[in-house]
């Protein structure tokens, strides 16, 4: 795909390269780890979206990472799933290949997940339990079969569907101050409209702004209100996951580009787990399991043929999740079907919010009978596990 595809377009646009081909798993991110990287105006990896987080994870491990804050991070995707490519409408090699000649490029929000074990990763897709999650590992056996192992291994799960004991607590997303007084859950009707009306406006404020350059005053924020309408500190502008872009990169679902927020510890930060009730703020919501799935997610397209939230965005300072609690197969099928359509999320037994934060609790067990007294078996009253995810 490189020689035949990458490096004639690079060659076109006069755009030196210096060539790197993994030799192992975990490569990527020692290299990028370990390396002299100030030489390197980007890092670019031809593969999917598993390749492009090893490197990420690697670059924000580094001590010095400050000074790389400019460096531009891509993808030419190759992969299985490629669902960054997707979101970006640069699903075609030779798109991708062109969107780096000319430097095109868009801030993204990076969501930071500590683990029971205190260690932390940082991603850029998402973070799937249940039903997702065991079909993007468990397929990996199948690897043979292409993009198709994840629809072929999806349909035997969900022949036998798998149902896992947890809690799940998240902090809903604030747009505006006022909307950080308002308690009341709103509809998904209500979301669309809100979510249509703040796209036509940023439209129209969009005409009286530059194309040539996506740079920005990053401390007058529109997500700065909603920090302070949560009572968080202001966000720290000196993270490597923000930075301005040199040229925006048009798109529908990004129709204007707001700079990337940073990421927000202290939003999980002090809470001990298990979660006691009475614990957390009034802010937080508390949904008890057990569960099909979950899926937080920070882009629309998990691959190139899976729409998991239609209503996301890549850098709206806010985590979608989208979850299914001990429903049946006939529930989630629609979901997973028809997901292209954009009438999926409007199935029975398919939930979405929006959070800032959320923090997992599993219980560690799971059944594959909707059984009462087996369900009820996996659902304790304590758990002890965590996976907290901020953006």
């Amino acid at each position: 795909m490189f020689e035949t595809i990458v490096k004639p377009i690079l060659e076109i646009g006069y755009t030196p390269y210096t060539l790197k081909i993994t030799e192992s798993q975990g490569y990527a991110g020692d290299f990028v780890k370990t390396q002299d990287l100030s030489m390197y105006t980007s890092i670019v990896s031809v593969s999917g979206d598993g390749l492009l987080h090893e490197i990420l994870n690697g670059l924000l491990a580094r001590p010095d990472w400050p000074s790389l804050r400019n460096i531009t991070l891509g993808v030419v995707p190759t992969g299985t799933g490629n669902g960054l490519a997707k979101t970006l409408d640069c699903i075609w090699p030779e798109q991708a290949a062109v969107a780096i000649v000319r430097a095109q490029s868009r801030p993204i929000d990076i969501m930071s997940a500590t683990m029971a074990s205190g260690l932390i990763e940082y991603g850029f897709l998402s973070l799937t339990w249940g039903l997702l999650g065991d079909v993007d590992i468990e397929s990996e056996r199948m690897r043979w079969a292409g993009s198709a192992r994840l629809d072929l291994y999806a349909t035997l799960r969900l022949m036998n569907l798998r149902y896992y004991g947890g809690r799940l607590h998240y902090l809903p997303a604030a747009v505006t101050a006022d909307d950080s007084d308002n308690d009341e859950e709103q509809s998904e009707g209500e979301m669309e409209a809100k979510f249509k009306a703040e796209t036509l406006a940023r439209k129209d404020a969009a005409v009286h702004e530059s194309t040539h350059s996506s740079a920005t005053n990053l401390g007058q924020s529109n997500n700065q209100g909603a920090d302070m309408a949560w009572g968080l500190p202001a966000p720290n502008y000196s993270s490597p996951l923000v930075r301005q872009s040199p040229k925006p990169l048009p798109d529908a679902l990004t129709p204007v580009i707001q700079p990337a927020v940073t990421l927000h510890p202290t939003l999980t930060a002090g809470i001990q787990l298990p979660v006691k009730p009475g614990s957390l703020s009034s802010r937080w919501r508390t949904i008890e399991g057990p569960f099909a799935q979950i899926i937080a997610t920070n882009v629309p397209w998990l691959s190139a043929d899976f729409l998991a939230c239609q209503r996301a965005r890549i850098s709206d300072g806010a985590i979608d999740i989208v979850y299914s609690g001990d429903v049946s197969m006939w529930n989630i099928l629609p979901y997973m079907a028809a997901s292209t359509k954009g009438t999926h999320m409007n199935t029975e037994g398919v939930t979405h919010v929006r959070a800032r934060a959320f923090i997992l609790e599993p219980t560690g067990l799971r059944t594959t009978s909707r059984n009462k007294s087996s369900l009820d078996a996996i659902q304790p009253s304590k758990s002890g596990s965590r996976c907290s995810t901020s953006s």
